[in-house]
């Protein structure tokens, strides 16, 4: 009966370390997502904000201090990008 007993823990603990390798693949991979989810959002600003420098002319007559003031200007509407 003890042996009976002893190899059904050794069962129960290989199946609890595959668990938790499992845990562990899903948080990492939750990790890259929200890497991911970051450079995206980051893509669609940089998106947005040549889409506003397009409209104005500015992206064609590259002038850097005119490109550095208009973002100042309106950093808070390149902040995030609409839904």
């Amino acid at each position: 009966m003890r042996k009976g007993r002893l190899e059904f823990l050794n069962s129960q603990s290989d199946n609890l370390g595959t668990s938790l390798e499992d845990v562990e693949k899903r948080i990492k991979a939750l990790g890259e997502d929200s890497n991911n989810e970051k450079e995206l959002r980051y893509l669609a600003r940089l998106l947005y904000a040549g889409k506003i420098l397009e409209k104005v002319g500015l992206l064609y007559s590259f002038n850097e201090q005119s490109l550095a003031q208009f973002l100042s200007e309106n950093k808070s509407k390149l902040q995030k990008p609409p839904d």
